[in-house]
């Protein structure tokens, strides 16, 4: 083993530099996992690694470590106000408009509505016009090769965006998407991106980056793959008595139980939510009070794409604001 490799491996905080990749242990095994695992070129991976730098974080001359504060997550209204804006929703209307046969198509196919596709788009990259500019293997390594907190995650995304690259022939260091390796129009991980983007355009191959088909057609594929419920609802608002509250929750909240059930603990929930339905009650800390909603299986599938109530409730309210503007307008 070259010593540079050794001295890293058994005192990796001793250093205070940026160095390529390809001097880390981890690195020389993750390299020996894709030959031995995928048959990759280990001359070809020895020099792209090369090409990719990993900070070494600088040890504290403080021998005193100062906790890290964990930062407060933004309230309902204040992340709502970043995605439901008037300008975001005027430009889905007018993509809508310019992509209508697609978007059309896709719901026929999938039974995916197109103002959630249209949603989702804008909330990833407005429409296909914020991609993100990071180098996206410099992401994945960074992340995969070093103490973060998912390394294990990043490490796998970091094996996929290989397999992705080599499979569609593409360049791994042009390739650039947001800071945790999200890549293209749609802002698919590129376990996802091999597992569900698809040639929707019909031209031979799965381009999300330049083909707005593709991207339509794979979000509505992955919703599907998802199982998403055809025509069926979202959410509902629904007040809750205190005694209630304790059944909401703030996290992602798989529908199990029936509205009978709920109906029958005292919640009052709207008529328009079938007695069989499955429901899940959640909450949404706003900065001046607690909105508490009745969401559906839709709803669960909506956090599939980001586990986060407030993602998933801002493409809901998105869809709706973009659907209604979009019919005037027609």
């Amino acid at each position: 083993m070259p010593l540079l490799i050794l001295l890293l491996t058994l005192s990796l905080n001793s250093w205070a530099k940026t160095l390529p990749a390809s001097q880390f242990q981890v690195t020389q095994d993750f390299i020996k996992q894709m030959v031995d695992k995928h048959q990759f070129d280990e001359r070809e991976l020895q020099l792209l690694f090369n090409s990719v730098e990993l900070k070494v974080a600088e040890p504290s001359k403080d021998k005193k470590t100062t906790p890290k504060v964990k930062k407060k997550p933004l309230s309902w209204d204040r992340y709502r106000e970043l995605f439901l804006t008037q300008n975001r929703i005027d430009n889905g209307v007018k993509f809508w408009q310019q992509h209508r046969l697609l978007l059309e198509r896709a719901e026929q196919t999938y039974q995916i509505p197109a103002s959630i596709i249209v949603a989702i788009l804008g909330i990833e990259t407005n429409y296909g016009s914020k991609q993100g500019d990071r180098p996206t293997l410099q992401a994945l390594a960074q992340k995969g090769l070093s103490q973060h907190r998912r390394q294990k995650f990043y490490r796998q995304e970091l094996e996929h965006f290989l397999l992705l690259v080599r499979a569609n022939n593409l360049a791994p260091l042009k390739i650039k998407g947001s800071w945790a390796g999200a890549l293209g129009y749609a802002q698919f991980i590129p376990s996802s991106y091999r597992h569900y983007a698809i040639d929707f355009d019909q031209d031979g191959r799965v381009d999300l980056f330049n083909s707005t088909a593709d991207a339509i057609g794979s979000i509505a594929h992955y919703f599907d793959q998802h199982h998403w419920h055809d025509g069926g609802d979202i959410v509902y608002p629904v007040t809750l008595k205190q005694a209630h509250l304790k059944l909401a929750k703030t996290g992602t909240n798989k529908p199990r139980k029936t509205a009978q059930y709920y109906r029958e603990l005292g919640v009052d929930l709207t008529a328009d939510i079938n007695d069989k339905s499955k429901v899940a009650l959640i909450r949404m800390p706003q900065d001046q009070r607690l909105d508490t909603y009745a969401s559906l299986w839709n709803f669960y599938v909506l956090t599939r794409y980001n586990h986060d109530n407030r993602y998933a409730m801002a493409a809901y309210e998105l869809s709706q604001a973009i659907e209604q503007l979009y019919l005037q307008s027609n």
